[in-house]
């Protein structure tokens, strides 16, 4: 990179320009790399450090960025299969894995989640396409029917419950966190990201499937493993 400077000696002299070079770039092998190229390396080294994208039913695109300690995860999901347990007059739930971090703790500093597609499995609802149910990210996977409700505890401890009822077999959704109160200790289990679905008794008629489309954003502050 070429810079040029002006060096004004005095109100009454004249200005001189010098010219100087400075090196921005590196040079690895035979490749060079310019300075931003350096930069997206050392942040594409530093995104792997985080943990990776979990395998789905469906596409789940993933786009890790850090700086320092703290990260943001966009993810795009389109037609992600979540599998539906019904638990009769209880209601249903089920439960996809999104992402593994890799060890250590962490802490969320906020959430958005963008729902704009649902598709019901052929038995859900029965052909109604009137499915109820909420649907959030949490640290734990879902593991018993609750009516419709996430409950408001490590099932939508990331993103909260979005609540939904299909028309049609259409529906939209969305929600927005900020900052936990309290940070989670992965030193000695990684964490983990779960998408997580609880559908009402009244509704849901047998196992199944829902797919999910949408977007869903993650920031957070990794705090070191032990």
């Amino acid at each position: 990179m070429t810079r040029r400077i002006r060096d004004v000696n005095g109100p009454n002299d004249n200005p001189t320009v010098d010219t100087i070079t400075v090196n921005t770039s590196m040079v690895i092998g035979s490749s060079t790399l310019t300075e931003a190229e350096v930069n997206q390396l050392d942040q594409a080294n530093n995104a792997t450090n985080i943990g990776a994208a979990a395998t789905v039913t469906g596409t789940l695109a993933t786009s890790i960025t850090r700086i320092g300690s703290y990260f943001r995860i966009d993810f795009t999901l389109t037609a992600v299969s979540i599998s539906v347990t019904d638990a009769g007059v209880s209601g249903s739930y089920g439960s996809t894995k999104l992402f593994d971090f890799a060890a250590g703790a962490v802490s969320f500093l906020g959430c958005r989640q963008d729902y704009t597609a649902f598709a019901e499995g052929a038995a859900l609802t029965g052909a109604a396409g009137d499915a109820s149910f909420e649907i959030g990210l949490g640290t734990t996977a879902i593991s018993a029917a609750a009516d419709g409700t996430l409950g408001n505890g490590v099932n939508e401890n990331v993103g909260q419950a979005v609540a939904v009822t299909l028309s049609g077999g259409t529906g939209t959704g969305t929600a927005v966190d900020g900052a936990k109160t309290t940070a989670l200790d992965g030193t000695a289990t990684a964490i983990d990201l779960n998408l997580n679905w609880s559908g009402t008794a009244a509704t849901i008629d047998a196992n199944s499937t829902i797919t999910v489309t949408g977007t869903i954003t993650v920031v957070g502050v990794m705090l070191g493993d032990d």
